[in-house]
């Protein structure tokens, strides 16, 4: 009995010690993780040369390195991307393919789907103030509120048809004011070399003067 024991308890250490040496085994292999929120919500996915049937929200496990991504489905332009993904690193792959025809368009309307493309839409909203932010800095600080002047954002004059450019407008309520407000632009680190900027006579006779013609 107690022979019996005895190699029971060595079968037990042995499977514990062989499922301990699995586990670091499998903790010391490399690996990264791919998320694929993708519209329409069934799509083929082809990563490094291998094909797999991908769903919205489904995650694939990959060999950090290069990684080169296509997506495809059937009425839809596909797309690709290619990128470097580190050793535990996640990364999303946020896309909605381009439909060519109505059967297409209609994988579209569903509620994954949507929201996918709602999503997409917001993060364009936000990488295009992240690029505003990045070439006018001073707009993280305004609006800019003072008793005889306002600064704001406003659209450019030099380049009316440019998304990408604006102009910092100085609304003065006292033409005195020109100069204080200037210096508070500067005091704040900024240099109106780096910004088109216009000033807006927002003077009461000015107001006047324009609702009377």
């Amino acid at each position: 009995m107690n022979i019996s024991r005895k190699i029971l308890t060595r079968i037990v250490i042995g499977l514990i010690g062989v499922i301990v040496i699995g586990l670091i085994i499998n903790a010391l292999i490399p690996r990264a993780t791919i998320y694929f929120s993708v519209a329409p919500e069934r799509v083929l996915v082809n990563i490094n040369g291998k094909d797999q049937e991908i769903q919205n929200g489904q995650e694939v496990t990959v060999s950090p390195g290069e990684i080169n991504v296509t997506i495809s489905q059937a009425d839809f332009t596909s797309y690709s991307e290619s990128f470097t993904i580190e050793n535990g690193e996640a990364r999303e792959i946020l896309i909605a393919l381009d439909a060519e025809t109505a059967a297409a368009e209609l994988l579209l309307q569903t509620p994954g789907s949507q929201l996918v493309i709602q999503r997409i839409g917001g993060a364009a909203v936000e990488e295009g103030a992240e690029k505003l932010r990045q070439a006018y800095p001073i707009i993280t600080e305004l609006p800019i509120n003072d008793r005889f002047y306002k600064i704001i954002v406003c659209e450019s004059r030099e380049f009316p048809n440019d998304s990408e450019k604006i102009a910092i407008c100085v609304q003065l309520f006292d033409l005195q004011a020109r100069q204080s407000a200037i210096n508070t632009i500067e005091r704040r680190g900024y240099s109106l070399d780096d910004y088109e900027v216009v000033f807006q006579d927002f003077t009461y006779e000015n107001l006047q003067q324009q609702s009377g013609e």
